[in-house]
């Protein structure tokens, strides 16, 4: 499985675009611009000292951030910690992990017969293009398909996928899809059961910060295999703080697959419109951007500080800018009382910055064009009554 970088090099205008799929632009982490002398790095000499500024309290803004670093180029006015701001030197870019889908694709009878063009062939044609979408950068994926005719009753049959757990865009997935189609009865606890047995799989060898989702896509009641809604609601449940199961209703049957998506953990479930081949087809690919958006990491990577130097965690900063919007500062909050800010993974060995809370929701539910820029070397700005790191 393909993994995306952790680091990009210093000094550098670097970019990396976090894509949601769908009808959607891009949230972009963006370098903060300065690149000054050695002696205005971010990076210090060891003894954990800060830029010499001192902490900044809360402004009134939505997410309760700073007025700003008395180094900066508009000190005293909110968000003026920028990546022009006088005291801002050496940066990097931050990434955002991957995150990893389970697809589980229900290939009933049902979903076949005078529903065919309704359900199966636009679906097929919503998940290939999903799959080989360059827009799909940044998300890995696994495909698997149930019932299975050999072995039906058995978690064993689905637990491991047509298609492993593969970096998109791929032309790995066509294939499968076209080897496959509609017919016999909905063995949906067994096909959830195998779903997170490989889901836990994957989980194991995911770096911290790395995010492991079900997808299950299906019309209708489960109902073979002593399948109840109840029974896979149940079966989704005891994995759903970890692992979340995402339902894609291609057919009638609400009330049972929003019981699954609940015990997913991800209620209600997402519904596409069947009255068409062109509407099926659009909103499958729409819900499956919506679970992307949701699934996107809020923690992103530091750079790894030079030789012999070590990074000064009082001196960093962290701006957001909504499409068309004004810049906000985000305050440093270590245990996210501020639930608008951010903290360290670790504030002693810190290799992530983690979103608290209200900031994370609105970063995956930015699809606009919104921006993150972390800037270095401008004290760290905290609420009122809050601390440095350190």
């Amino acid at each position: 499985m393909q993994r995306a970088g952790r680091h990009l090099p210093l000094c550098m205008n670097a970019q990396r675009n976090v894509r949601v799929v769908g009808a959607v632009s891009t949230l972009a982490l963006v370098a903060a611009v300065g690149c000054g002398s050695s002696d205005e790095s971010q990076f210090g000499d060891g003894s954990g000292g800060s830029s010499g500024d001192t902490a900044h309290s809360g402004n009134g803004n939505p997410f309760g951030s700073s007025s700003g670093a008395s180094g900066g180029s508009s000190s005293g006015t909110p968000g003026s910690v920028t990546p022009g701001s006088a005291c801002a030197s050496a940066s990097a870019g931050a990434v955002a992990p991957p995150i990893s889908l389970v697809f589980m694709v229900d290939k009933s009878g049902s979903m076949g017969g005078a529903q065919m063009s309704l359900r199966w062939t636009p679906a097929v044609a919503a998940l290939n293009d999903f799959f080989a979408d360059p827009a799909s950068t940044g998300v890995n994926a696994s495909l698997a398909f149930f019932p299975q005719t050999k072995n039906e009753c058995s978690s064993a049959s689905y637990s491991t996928p047509a298609v492993a757990m593969t970096a998109l865009p791929s032309g790995a997935f066509a294939p499968a899809l076209a080897a496959n189609s509609p017919g016999s009865g909905t063995p949906t606890l067994v096909a959830e059961t195998g779903a997170i047995e490989y889901a836990q799989s994957v989980a194991a060898t995911l770096p911290p910060g790395e995010k492991v989702a079900i997808v299950l896509v299906t019309d209708g009641d489960p109902n073979d295999c002593s399948s109840t809604p109840a029974n896979v609601a149940a079966a989704a449940a005891t994995v759903a703080a970890d692992i979340k199961t995402y339902v894609i209703g291609v057919g009638p049957d609400a009330a049972n697959l929003d019981q699954i998506a609940t015990g997913g953990g991800t209620a209600p479930h997402i519904q596409v419109n069947t009255t068409s081949a062109a509407t099926t087809s659009a909103d499958l690919r729409a819900a499956i951007g919506k679970i992307k958006a949701a699934q996107l990491g809020c923690e992103y990577g530091l750079p790894a500080p030079p030789g012999g130097q070590t990074l000064d965690v009082n001196a960093v900063n962290v701006d957001y800018t909504p499409a068309g919007g004004a810049l906000q500062t985000l305050p440093y909050s270590a245990d996210c009382s501020n639930k608008g800010g951010w903290h360290y993974d670790n504030v002693a060995t810190p290799t992530q910055i983690v979103m608290c809370p209200d900031i994370c929701a609105t970063l995956q539910g930015d699809v606009t064009g919104g921006k993150i820029d972390i800037v270095f070397g401008c004290v760290t700005t905290v609420p009122p009554g809050g601390g440095l790191p350190k």
